[in-house]
């Protein structure tokens, strides 16, 4: 999507169907940018304009064609004398639907009794005092998040006049069977799903948080989700955007066999671009070669360093930011599946790679890309796999040969709740392959798992476990 063509569509089918949504949304004071957006995303998905990418279209990307973090340390020194020049964004939209979470997942406890907007907050603080520099740090909340985050953030978290969180716009569901606005007045946020972190352009521009940037002399921000502990700020990252002058630079990590399914980075065929193709943009027939590891080795870690300038000539060009719509079909009330299937139209923020001239994509240890999608991450984070270091950062633990394979029993570690009231205490990990848990067990304080660990209750009673290093194949 790369103009405003959808706008001024004369087909009548379209202006029929999209009215009681332009109604809903000018009700709710949503801008009329945003307005017409979702009428962009609206028609793809009405004219079945899925955007596919094939592998006609796309080159994959050589080692060769990417520098490495290890590879820009030169560039440091520029990037400290730079960070005064730099705002730190936290995506802090989700609520943590995969492990059945009620609350932003920005607060769920990661770490030593600290929620993640906790660790972030020290983090910076160090930041701060090191560099002797007031670095602003924005979370951009989502309408579910934004009332409980901003308990955690002081209001003179920034410099004058920049906020500490903007929320993101929402889009408004639609139903499945024929295309209507979700009505569901029993729950009225139900109605509505935050569009995705793609939203994070719009928002910027339609918060006048871009121009307030620019005006007060910002010129680059670094961009990461709030769940992803390992996603700090590196001065010669920013040293290198600033140096080689690039509008657009992405972390990128090495696919393993767990990230197979996930998206990938690639080339453009038509102008030599960077893009992500994610797995809903791969035909069905080549599925296989999608989840070719040695082919397709690259995927984004979400965390972006941008120029801000370079946002704006990106809006202005296209009039709107240029982003792959992703399409997801849900169950309209995630605790009743009697209720209707709708659809959730979303788009995300690394999307927008292939719309900037002079984007790049860095590769960075795994390291730095350790997030909590999960219950079994969140395991493994709490655990001593990962410690603190004096800047608040959360570090893999270089004595223990870690993070090993978890598979958790989903019928009860998979629900955030379920998963708290089974360890109660973080576990200790040595020297571990692989831990498989497969039934109902209760876990207190000192256990350890050691090796390739397969546990197993067999019976239909809980058991309790305290004080236990826990070591190959256990039944009950």
């Amino acid at each position: 999507m790369t103009s405003m063509d959808c706008i001024t569509d004369p087909r009548t089918e379209l202006a029929t169907y999209f009215k009681p949504f332009a109604l809903k949304m000018e009700t709710h004071n949503l801008p009329p940018i945003v307005i017409n957006l979702f009428k962009c995303y609206f028609s793809q998905l009405l004219y079945g304009s899925q955007g596919k990418l094939t592998k006609k279209e796309i080159l994959p990307i050589k080692e060769s064609e990417l520098k490495t973090l290890s590879q820009i340390k030169k560039y440091r020194p520029l990037g400290e004398k730079k960070l005064k020049k730099l705002v730190i964004f936290k995506l802090n939209g989700g609520v943590g639907t995969s492990m059945g979470l009620k609350i932003p997942k920005g607060l769920v406890k990661a770490k030593n009794n600290k929620n993640f907007i906790e660790i972030i907050l020290e983090q910076v603080e160090n930041l701060r005092s090191h560099y002797n520099i007031k670095l602003p740090l924005i979370f951009m909340n989502s309408f579910y998040t934004h009332q409980e985050s901003s308990k955690y953030l002081p209001d003179d978290l920034n410099p004058a006049e920049l906020p500490p969180s903007f929320v993101q716009h929402k889009y408004p569901r639609i139903l499945k069977k024929d295309l209507t606005p979700v009505k569901y007045p029993a729950n009225p946020n139900l109605e509505w799903n935050p569009p995705g972190h793609g939203d994070f352009y719009t928002a910027l521009v339609t918060t006048k948080l871009l121009d307030t940037l620019l005006e007060k002399g910002y010129k680059y921000a670094f961009v990461s989700n709030c769940d992803n502990l390992g996603a700090t700020i590196a001065p010669e990252i920013l040293g290198y955007l600033v140096e080689e002058k690039l509008s657009f630079l992405m972390e990128v990590t090495k696919r393993t066999a767990l990230d197979k399914k996930g998206g990938h980075l690639c080339r453009l065929l038509k102008n030599y671009r960077l893009a992500l193709r994610e797995v809903a943009q791969c035909p069905s027939n080549e599925q296989e070669e999608f989840q070719d590891i040695n082919l397709y080795s690259f995927f984004n870690t979400n965390s972006l360093w941008l120029n801000l300038k370079k946002i704006r000539e990106v809006f202005i060009r296209h009039k709107l930011m240029p982003l792959d719509l992703i399409i997801n079909e849900k169950t309209l009330d995630p605790e009743d599946q009697n209720t209707p299937r709708v659809i959730q139209l979303e788009t995300a923020i690394g999307s927008a790679i292939s719309a900037f001239d002079g984007a790049e994509a860095l590769v960075v240890p795994r390291t730095r890309f350790s997030p909590v999608k999960t219950t079994s991450d969140l395991l493994l984070i709490r655990s001593n796999c990962y410690l603190v270091d004096e800047q608040a950062n959360i570090v893999v633990n270089q004595k223990q040969k870690c993070v090993p394979l978890i598979e958790l029993d989903p019928q009860f570690y998979a629900n955030f709740k379920d998963f708290e009231q089974r360890f109660t205490s973080p576990v200790k990990i040595e020297n571990c392959s692989q831990i498989k848990v497969e039934g109902d067990f209760k876990f207190g304080e000192n256990i350890t798992f050691k090796g390739k660990v397969n546990l197993k209750n067999t019976t239909q009673q809980q058991v309790f476990l305290e004080n236990k290093i826990l070591e190959g194949e256990i039944i009950f």
